[in-house]
């Protein structure tokens, strides 16, 4: 111990000691909040006074609630921790946004305006709080489209594949109703239309989109076709990125074990009629299971790959499992001249 330490500098290094994790978290946030506060008011006694909030209101994206606002000269905001929120990111915390936005290659489809935008939230005065920090609205749906080209361009990591997804789903829902008609009726600055009536049409379009993007076929089930078929469960695209192997002959698998039972081909025949193939590659403009009925028709093919499924699971090549497949569907199984 050092002798020159006084007793209350011993006594606070012996609390610190006996502080729970949970309550170093907490002394750690309140500290750097109150360093946020005071940087925030070093920087509006140098900017002169800051922007400030004329309505503000909490808006609905899927099961989520971003706080948002309009501020007095016609910006439309969101708070910045709900940037990360929006995204479906674990972990609520603006810089964790802030972070993820400079991952490779994700980086690569942010411009440099983007960037800015994104490096510098700034503050703003909210009806309830001191200080906030936010970006214009616009910023979330620009880094949603730089992250579905991303996507496209293959150089995501499976890890992102969520990311990918939720911002597919965000795009399509705001481009169907319109952030700032959104954010006009979340803070009731829009007052000519009915409460809540904008508010209700983009739940019904975001459950529509994530029901688009739902994964009805589980990892498990293209792990066990490719153990029949002896195939390696990982494959790496050109750009090196490794991805789970499917390959094509595994469509006419699930065409004819998983879709030809439901309702003994009558729901394959109508799919094939209102989703044909567009080129000769056998392309769709959509999977097949996002034109079924949210919950008779999706419950039904739940339960077909839940059977398929076990199937594969006590089958160790692909003809015992077709033995077992007839045998449980009575000859619902139909060979082409591709087996």
């Amino acid at each position: 111990m050092d002798d020159d330490e006084n007793p209350q500098s011993r006594g606070g290094k012996t609390r610190a000691a006996n502080l729970s994790p949970e309550e170093r978290r907490e002394i750690a946030r309140l500290g750097a909040k109150a360093r946020w506060e005071a940087r925030a008011k070093t920087a509006a006694a140098a900017m002169g006074e800051l922007p400030r909030a004329t309505h503000q209101g909490s808006m609905l994206i899927g099961e989520l609630e971003l706080d948002c606002y309009v501020l007095e000269d016609g910006r439309r905001v969101f708070h910045k921790r709900g940037m990360a929120r929006a995204l479906g990111m674990k972990s609520e915390g603006g810089n964790v946004f802030m972070r993820a936005m400079q991952r490779k290659g994700l980086g690569s489809e942010l411009d440099e305006n983007l960037v800015e935008r994104i490096n510098n939230p700034f503050y703003f005065k909210p009806l309830t709080l001191d200080l906030a920090h936010g970006y214009e609205a616009e910023v979330l749906v620009d880094v949603c489209k730089a992250i579905i080209r991303a996507d496209d361009a293959l150089q995501l990591t499976k890890s992102q594949d969520g990311l990918a997804a939720q911002a597919r789903i965000l795009v399509n829902a705001f481009a169907k109703v319109g952030v700032t008609a959104l954010i006009d009726e979340a803070t009731g600055f829009q007052e000519i239309r009915a409460p809540d009536a904008l508010r209700l049409l983009v739940q019904q379009y975001i459950e529509a989109e994530k029901r688009e993007w739902e994964k009805q076929f589980p990892d498990d089930y293209y792990d066990e076709l490719n153990r029949l078929y002896g195939s390696k469960k990982l494959t790496k695209t050109g750009s090196g990125r490794v991805i789970q192997n499917r390959p094509q002959h595994f469509a006419q698998f699930t065409r004819r074990h998983v879709y030809h039972p439901l309702e003994n081909g009558a729901v394959l025949e109508e799919l094939d009629r209102i989703n044909p193939k567009i080129n000769k590659r056998g392309t769709r403009r959509a999977r097949f299971h996002q034109h079924l009925t949210e919950g008779y028709g999706i419950e039904k093919l739940k339960r077909q790959v839940q059977e398929v499924m076990t199937l594969m699971k006590v089958s160790d090549t692909v003809a015992q499992f077709r033995k077992f497949f007839d045998r449980r569907f009575q000859g619902s199984y139909q060979p082409d001249l591709f087996d």
